[in-house]
């Protein structure tokens, strides 16, 4: 032998392994994605939100809606013409038309709320906010 020189090693491969045949490989299922979260939403609708509270509750569901309505749009379904006056930036008057051959709800009167109370233009709307009936 002569002396000197190097020596190249190599990592023996390990053998291919053989795929069976005529078979399907199982595969564990794939997780899908989590939904994305919903998106917040742009209208609160609050049905008679302050309806057999007292004063100090009252004022308090009243203050929510006035620092939430920069955020939102909200809605509120009331009886209530004092609670309307004092949140409401546009007031809607509906009324009951029993006059059709089925009864339906009407929309009477749509307008900024200081008008509504103070000026309403249809004789329904004053009648009604002024309390001659309802």
């Amino acid at each position: 032998t002569s002396g000197g020189g190097a020596a190249a090693c190599a990592a023996p491969t390990p053998p291919a392994r053989a795929r069976p045949v005529g078979r399907a490989a199982a595969l564990p299922p794939a997780t899908p994605p989590p939904p994305p979260p919903p998106p917040p939403p742009d209208v609160l609708l609050l049905d008679e939100p302050a309806s057999a509270l007292d004063p100090i509750a009252t004022a308090s569901i009243e203050e929510l809606m006035h620092s939430l309505k920069g955020r939102f749009t909200i809605v509120i379904v009331t009886h209530n013409m004092q609670q309307a006056a004092r949140v409401a930036d546009q007031t809607a008057f509906f009324s009951l038309d029993s006059s059709a051959y089925e009864p339906s709800g009407t929309l009477v009167e749509f307008t900024d709320t200081a008008t509504m109370f103070t000026n309403p233009a249809d004789p329904r709307t004053r009648d009604y906010v002024t309390g001659r009936f309802g």
